[in-house]
């Protein structure tokens, strides 16, 4: 590397549907935080399984993303599925030792629920029935069953990516040192977004006296119809494919176009048997989330 001041020093790992995009907006608003245009480029991790030309960048390719840095003293990118690789803490940790980790956390019923929902709409996710999805979740784990279209196979391993957490977590703090690791529990950063924000930039050692626009972002949403989002998919794949060839930023005509063929809407209530199954299934999870991050998280453990 010929300049290490203009390559990542902190990384936000997972998980998704944690609030991670909305801590990626905000932060990059930072006048002294960098973040590419590009969220979820998912470098790191080399046991995850990419399909086709998806995440396959070269260090060169990857590199490229944070060009643009020019003095900001904070560089990141977040990209949620790090946090399922058992690979990643040490792979970032070889690449800058001097990195901080951001690690955002939700109750994991509600995690993979709103997980399922955004691959649902992305395309990732071909079965729409939640429960049938985690149903079929030992099929996928050996590839069968799953979408043409994705382009991370661990995407559909709602399950796992939960039963994964504490260990990989444990990871994270051994290979980077605790103070070096920051834990944000989703609901914390929903109910004051402001103090979670400022909190994070002074670990990061930016200046805490800017403050964002905090709107709400990533919201659930639904494609308008489901045929018009599967051909951007496969279009936006090979368009991808040529683009990375020639220009080394995003045109944006993907999110375009996605944006145009998208419905904001409230996502149904998960059935109240499933929950409760779910939280039984998760309760020892949670249990070891508590021990490690030394909080009560009894509320994640009833099935309200």
């Amino acid at each position: 590397m010929s300049d290490t001041r203009k390559y990542p020093n902190f990384f936000i790992v997972g998980a998704p549907r944690c609030g991670t995009t909305s801590m990626y907006e905000y932060l990059r608003e930072h006048p002294q935080i960098f973040m590419p245009n590009v969220k979820e480029p998912h470098y790191f991790g080399k046991d995850l399984t990419r399909i086709g030309n998806a995440y396959k960048w070269t260090e060169s390719e990857y590199l490229n993303l944070f060009k643009e840095v020019k003095n900001e003293i904070a560089i990141g990118e977040a990209s949620p599925h790090y946090l399922f690789s058992e690979l990643s803490a040490e792979e970032i940790y070889r690449f800058n030792p001097d990195s901080k980790i951001i690690i955002m956390l939700r109750n994991p019923v509600d995690m993979i629920y709103s997980l399922h929902s955004r691959y649902v709409f992305s395309g990732n996710e071909i079965e729409i029935d939640f429960e049938k999805a985690l149903d079929i979740e030992d099929n996928r784990i050996v590839g069968k069953r799953i979408s043409h279209n994705i382009d991370l196979a661990e995407k559909l391993l709602y399950k796992s990516y939960v039963k994964r957490l504490p260990l990989n977590i444990i990871k994270y703090i051994n290979i980077f040192g605790e103070n070096n690791v920051k834990i944000i529990i989703f609901e914390d950063f929903k109910n004051n977004v402001k103090l979670q924000y400022l909190e994070t930039l002074q670990f990061l050692g930016a200046d805490n006296s800017f403050v964002p626009n905090f709107d709400i972002k990533n919201m659930n949403k639904i494609p308008k119809n489901f045929r018009i989002r599967n051909s951007i998919r496969i279009f936006g794949q090979k368009m991808e494919s040529i683009r990375k060839s020639i220009f080394p930023k995003p045109f944006g005509i993907i999110r375009y176009l996605n944006s145009i063929n998208t419905k904001f809407t409230s996502r149904k209530q998960m059935n109240s048997d499933l929950r409760k199954r779910l939280t039984g299934e998760f309760e020892p999870i949670v249990k070891e989330l508590e021990i490690l991050l030394k909080r009560d998280l009894s509320e994640w453990r009833e099935a309200s």
